[in-house]
């Protein structure tokens, strides 16, 4: 190897490893702190006890069954209108199917915080306040899992879209049977995608919600804070509960995640 570059070589190895020690270090703050805390900023032998103790400070199961109950409905909310958008555009003789495309596209670059108060108004007005739907209605239609989908379509031939509609297979049945399980991939990434950002919610679920017992875990870690600000150790718990989920599905579906941005940038 030529000694430029194996200088090269080096410094992308260092760089590398400091942009992993930035990213891990305070997932393993978090990991000691929760286990090895206590209330006096001091350390004692790794135990469960910060987490009973979260627990005890609020009601932890019920807003840890609030996250997944928001998470799993407004993912398959924002995946079947996906797919369904998505096949239309393609499959489907609409006219201008470009123009719907863009109509998602330009919604991508409305910033959220633009929608806030229609959304909550809407919410108001429909007397869901402080109640779980009033967490995940707004999210049900994303324009960016429309566009992931779209391009993934795109990619199948229409000649064999075609002939199973001729063989008399239908709209459904193809979409079921033939398509979803060749973009597969693109289905996986786009469902853990959006679950990450369901469950990672935080300012909309506290706009919506007043009582504990509806609000998730996100919410409940901030309320966490003010009850035991002397207590480190509870908080790094409440916090660690919060992202183990999203934290083993990005390492379970790693190699998806990175086909879903190179995917969606060259097709």
């Amino acid at each position: 190897m030529p000694h430029r570059s194996r200088i090269s070589h080096t410094a992308l190895c260092v760089v590398s490893l400091a942009l992993t020690l930035v990213i891990l270090l305070p997932v393993l703050y978090i990991a000691v702190g929760a286990l090895s805390f206590d209330a006096s900023g001091g350390m004692h032998a790794p135990s469960l006890r910060n987490f009973a103790q979260a627990a005890n400070s609020m009601p932890l199961v019920r807003q840890v069954f609030n996250s997944i109950l928001v998470t799993v409905c407004q993912t398959l909310g924002q995946i079947v209108t996906a797919i369904l958008a998505a096949y239309a555009i393609v499959f489907c003789d609409l006219k201008r199917p470009q123009l719907w495309m863009m109509v998602f596209l330009v919604s991508m670059m409305i910033p959220g915080e633009t929608t806030l108060l229609s959304n909550y108004l809407s919410i108001t007005d429909w007397g869901l306040i402080d109640t779980i739907p009033a967490i995940f209605l707004p999210y049900l239609v994303q324009g960016f899992t429309v566009f992931l989908f779209r391009q993934a379509f795109q990619t199948f031939p229409k000649e064999l879209h075609e002939a199973a509609l001729l063989d008399g297979a239908g709209h459904l049945r193809f979409l079921l049977s033939i398509l979803l399980p060749v973009t597969r991939s693109t289905v996986i990434a786009a469902t853990i995608n959006a679950a990450v950002a369901a469950w990672n919610g935080y300012f909309w679920p506290l706009l919506v919600t007043n009582s504990p017992e509806n609000r998730t875990i996100q919410v409940g870690i901030t309320q966490l804070s003010g009850t035991e600000s002397s207590n480190m150790g509870v908080v790094l718990a409440g916090s660690a509960i919060a992202i183990i989920p999203t934290l083993a599905l990005t390492l379970i579906f790693n190699r998806q995640l990175r086909g879903m941005n190179v995917a969606s940038g060259i097709k």
